[in-house]
């Protein structure tokens, strides 16, 4: 069991919020993602295709229910980081994306991903994401951060190659590339 001290080392940062302008010109906001954010995550969640939830879930393919929104937006701060990009539209605030990273038990190392919807791709959204994960991992003492994704999805490869991961093909899955950074 870990002292308290060393569980005090990992702890989350203070929450944060950034407004980002995109490529196309377009502001957004990041902030952590909340209990709050439930039906936010689930229209999320809800507007991904079969095949895109098929890449972020690596093989979940029904539509995901309240309790997968409700999961994914009750972030344990003592382990998890979790971000949410928001953006204004006619219909009002909606999620366009969400960062993650889980530690494991020494907060050394975390696993991550990052989904955009489709709609909002292209534009720097999992750029921006991506890039303040980073930062709050760092900040948490995260020395190094790992993805596993479907090795058929190129345009996530590009993302993870841009920020410094490291690809290399699951040993144990030919269908999966895993990916890491050394954060210093």
């Amino acid at each position: 069991m870990p002292s308290p001290a060393a569980a005090t080392s990992h702890a989350a940062p203070p929450a944060r919020e950034w407004t980002e302008r995109l490529r196309d010109g377009s502001v957004i906001r990041i902030r952590p993602i909340a209990p709050a954010d439930l039906r936010r995550e689930h229209a999320f969640l809800a507007r991904l295709s079969p095949e895109y939830r098929a890449y972020r879930f690596l093989g979940l393919i029904k539509p995901p229910d309240e309790s997968v929104a409700r999961e994914l937006t009750a972030v344990d701060p003592a382990c998890e980081t979790a971000l949410v990009a928001l953006a204004d539209t006619a219909d009002g605030e909606i999620e366009i994306g969400v960062a993650r990273c889980c530690t494991g038990a020494d907060g050394t190392h975390g696993d991550c991903a990052v989904t955009v919807d489709p709609a909002w791709q292209r534009r720097g959204v999992g750029w921006r994401l991506m890039q303040r994960l980073i930062e709050l991992a760092r900040a948490r003492g995260v020395q190094r951060m790992y993805a596993a994704d479907a090795a058929r999805c190129a345009e996530v490869h590009h993302l993870a190659e841009r920020l410094g991961f490291r690809r290399r093909p699951d040993p144990e899955d030919p269908l999966v590339d895993t990916f890491e950074l050394t954060l210093e």
